[in-house]
């Protein structure tokens, strides 16, 4: 199978931009360019490489059709954002298609490097604009923003410490902690707040653990 690099330089700028939008957007009370920066980005990774998203099949395949339908979900956000069952419900799909494009693409042999690094793309992308979310909605809980972007600061803080192509490694534990998060990102829109905190606060516990590690291994080989 015929392997898409992927371009560190549109991932450190895309993490840079989409870490400006969050700043912006905290610091004016408005979700707005985040979604914006998101959109813009996201478009130009499809199109610097659309032979990697028509690898398999010309219009793209099931599997990246799955991905871009659930980046568009999250596209919707700002219109919703002030009705939390709604909130609750794109956030349930969400989660529900993750994963499927993954056993889509296995299914129908159309697994390609561009669908799983869009992938990856977009769960990093949910976990930002739902922390957002959860933040506007109380001040008190802006704190989840640290987790919620910890994906794009991992990123630019490998970038510029390695100073080329860093591979990131997986822990084994890594899979689960993510989905983890993923749910008690969404449960917590389903809860009264009094609960959905703590429900939040252990996902946002699992994900900064499974960072911290990546971290330390990443320094580890850095002085090696």
């Amino acid at each position: 199978m015929k392997r898409k690099e992927w371009t560190v330089d549109w991932l450190f700028y895309h993490s840079i931009i989409i870490m400006i939008g969050l700043i912006v957007d905290v610091a004016r009370g408005t979700l707005f360019f985040c979604p914006i920066a998101g959109v813009l980005f996201f478009l130009i990774f499809l199109i610097k490489n659309w032979s990697g998203f028509t690898e398999k099949k010309s219009w793209g395949g099931v599997p990246n059709v799955v991905t871009l339908l659930r980046l568009i979900l999250l596209f919707m956000a700002p219109f919703i954002m002030h009705n939390r069952f709604n909130v609750a419900v794109l956030g349930t799909v969400f989660v529900m298609l993750d994963g499927v494009d993954g056993f889509l693409a296995r299914r129908l042999d159309q697994i390609t490097h561009f669908g799983g690094q869009l992938d990856m793309e977009a769960d990093a992308f949910f976990c930002l604009m739902f922390s957002l979310l959860i933040g506007f909605e109380s001040s008190e809980m802006q704190w989840v923003l640290l987790a919620g972007s910890m994906r794009y600061l991992y990123k630019i803080v490998t970038t510029v410490w390695n100073k080329n192509t860093f591979a990131e490694t997986k822990q084994k534990y890594a899979r689960f902690f993510a989905g983890c998060y993923f749910v008690s990102l969404v449960l917590f829109f389903y809860m009264d707040f009094s609960l959905g905190k703590y429900s939040i606060a252990i996902g946002n516990g699992l994900v900064l653990f499974s960072f911290a590690i990546s971290f330390i291994d990443f320094f580890k080989i850095r002085s090696s």
